[in-house]
């Protein structure tokens, strides 16, 4: 996965699709020479054709994935990657301007793209985003391209997690008379990376795709503005995707970001495959109180405020066997965040459990049990299931 950095002075420069020398666009002290100008005028022209242009932000693995299969349709938009760093020109370089993706042994390649650095002074109007950014990154992400977006684009969230949607709200797009079209989409197919611009699609599965509401503030524009983008996410064979209605996709969501926090903090802390977590009853003693939070919580957030379905689907036994059978199923499976605190790396707890911790306090609800978790995996703690009891025993 990519850990951006973004907004280090660079100019907004696009990559033509055909063959080009650009080391010298890349000395941007001092006066640019002749070639450097023609090669700007390329990228002029083609920042300006952007009708149906696609542009993807955040190239690990998901968003590889979604740019090749836009890229390999029959008709093809045309589409841009955003690159946030300069290096990644050397990168893309190096992967000979193509993305590869591996699926059963077969590698297929796609190369039709055009290739921009991200800027915060140049650049038109971005008509539909695809933003694959880590959760921790999304809204600094959004944040040095916000001059290229207005109420006429249409941004597709793409993350795992829960919170991301609010915190660029917030942030970055507060104003709703000028804040884009948002959709959201839910991802369970299995990618690993094999290096930059290369990648195995492991897990063959779908992508369901919907518009996000935010909590209090519905959006009353019409939801024809993002169909395009819709539609061509739908059209990828190779992702499976449907489209829902909004409330289907909080639902689901919400399923998955419970199935998020039982599995990824609790592998984390307890250093196991999925498939070893609830072996051991204290384990599942565990996964119940957690659950037994996230549930009231769900059942009282106000996106579901008269959803006969919220009881019954979101009930602590439902939630159960949703978590257990996902397990079963991926038992051999590393989750991700145990694999970011054993390489180091920042994880994405704060829009899982985290998310849940927070809702709890709007609504009065008391998070004890994932507030620990979330504290446990930010100090890359790993204990065994004899610690139970005096890490999340109640406090006096």
């Amino acid at each position: 996965m990519i850990h951006p950095q973004y907004l280090r002075g660079v100019h907004a420069l696009t990559l033509p699709k055909h063959p080009v020398h650009i080391q010298a666009p890349y000395h941007l002290s001092g006066a640019r020479s002749c070639s450097e100008r023609r090669w700007k005028s390329q990228a002029s022209r083609a920042m300006n054709t952007n009708s149906g242009r696609i542009h993807v932000l955040g190239l690990g693995n998901l968003g590889r994935l979604f740019a090749h299969e836009l890229a390999i349709q029959p008709s093809p938009p045309p589409i841009t990657l955003l690159l946030h760093r300069q290096d990644l020109v050397t990168e893309w370089e190096t992967a000979e301007k193509k993305i590869e993706i591996k699926t059963e042994g077969v590698v297929a390649s796609s190369s039709d793209y055009d290739v921009e650095l991200v800027s915060q002074e140049q650049g038109g109007i971005l008509e539909n985003l695809i933003v694959a950014t880590k959760t921790l990154n999304t809204a600094k992400a959004l944040s040095s391209i916000k001059h290229r977006l207005a109420s006429s684009s249409t941004i597709l969230f793409t993350q795992n997690g829960m919170g991301t949607v609010e915190d660029v709200t917030s942030s970055v797009f507060p104003n709703p008379s000028t804040r884009p079209y948002y959709l959201k989409s839910i991802t369970s197919h299995g990618v690993y990376s094999l290096g930059p611009f290369r990648s195995v699609h492991a897990g063959l599965a779908n992508v369901t795709i919907g518009r996000a509401i935010l909590p209090g503030q519905p959006d009353t524009r019409n939801p024809s503005q993002s169909q395009y983008l819709i539609d061509r996410i739908v059209g990828c064979s190779g992702l499976e995707a449907k489209e829902v209605e909004p409330h289907e996709l909080i639902h689901l969501q919400l399923e998955k970001l419970v199935v998020n926090a039982m599995i990824n903090p609790l592998t984390a802390i307890f250093n196991c495959k999925n498939g070893e977590l609830f072996n051991r009853g204290s384990i599942v003693h565990l996964m119940r109180l957690l659950l037994a939070e996230a549930s009231q919580v769900i059942q009282l957030m106000s996106e579901l405020h008269n959803d006969p379905e919220t009881a019954s689907r979101f009930s602590t036994q439902k939630l159960e066997t949703i978590v257990l059978d996902v397990a079963e199923k991926t038992a051999k499976n590393t989750s991700s965040m145990l694999q970011d605190v054993r390489a180091g790396r920042a994880t994405e707890i704060d829009y899982i459990n985290g998310y849940i911790v927070k809702r709890g306090k709007e609504q009065g609800v008391d998070c004890e049990i994932n507030e620990k978790l979330v504290r446990l995996v930010k100090e890359g703690k790993v204990i065994g299931a004899e610690d139970i009891k005096s890490e999340f025993e109640p406090e006096s």
